[in-house]
């Protein structure tokens, strides 16, 4: 049955590490493709849109969910992409090649604050081999924290796509040969209420361009 031309509100949460993307474009084509649908747009962390999704308050959102993370009851989804993260230093780093995790005990870092699942993965990781996380700057912006890496201020976790694009890449030098190299995956996810048409409204907000694997 034709429901005819969509309307009212459509809320889409979008996880802090994704608006680093560009959504002029996405949201002008909805509006051009659906000038009756009010968008309301929020950002926040993957698990705090996920839970909003859940209980009601969105309709739909792009988030990143930690490799092999299944997601919650009521809730429905796709993954998208792959998002590699990559732990990077300052090219003046006076250690520039740590070969074990153990290297980076001393380590400062420049990460999101808490409520990020990439800080949570790393604060795991470290745990495992008895270090405690030593956080130096907490900030939401990415080229913040890589200008601050850069500056040899401490160490960053940021996904590989973000540095690909950052200004500050030249100054900057990815840490390999340790066992920091992790994985988180996009998704899409709705309510189990959304209808099929709405459903296809958050492919259009969710496709951002990939990360090579």
């Amino acid at each position: 049955m034709n429901e005819g031309p969509l309307s009212g509100e459509f809320r889409v949460g979008v996880a802090h590490a994704l608006t680093e993307f560009t959504l002029t474009e996405p949201v002008g084509e909805l509006r051009h493709s659906f000038p009756h649908l009010v968008l309301r747009l929020a950002t926040g962390w993957s698990r705090e849109l996920l839970e909003r999704v859940r209980s009601g308050p969105l309709d739909a959102a792009a988030i990143l969910l930690a490799e092999r993370e299944s997601l919650p009851a009521g809730v429905t989804g796709r993954q998208i992409a792959k998002e590699r993260l990559l732990t990077v230093a300052s090219r003046q780093h006076p250690h520039p090649h740590p070969r074990k995790i153990h290297d980076l005990a001393a380590a400062q870092w420049i990460l999101n604050p808490e409520g990020c699942a990439a800080r949570a993965g790393l604060r795991r990781a470290l745990l495992q081999a008895d270090i405690n996380m030593i956080v130096a700057v907490e900030a939401y912006n990415y080229e913040l924290q890589l200008a601050l890496v850069a500056q040899n201020r401490g160490l960053g976790l940021v996904p590989e796509r973000i540095l690909r694009r950052s200004r500050h890449r030249s100054r900057l030098r990815v840490l390999v040969g340790i066992e920091l190299r992790r994985a988180c995956c996009r998704w899409r996810v709705t309510s189990l209420a959304l209808s099929i048409a709405r459903w296809d409204l958050i492919s259009t907000m969710a496709t951002v361009p990939e990360a090579p694997l």
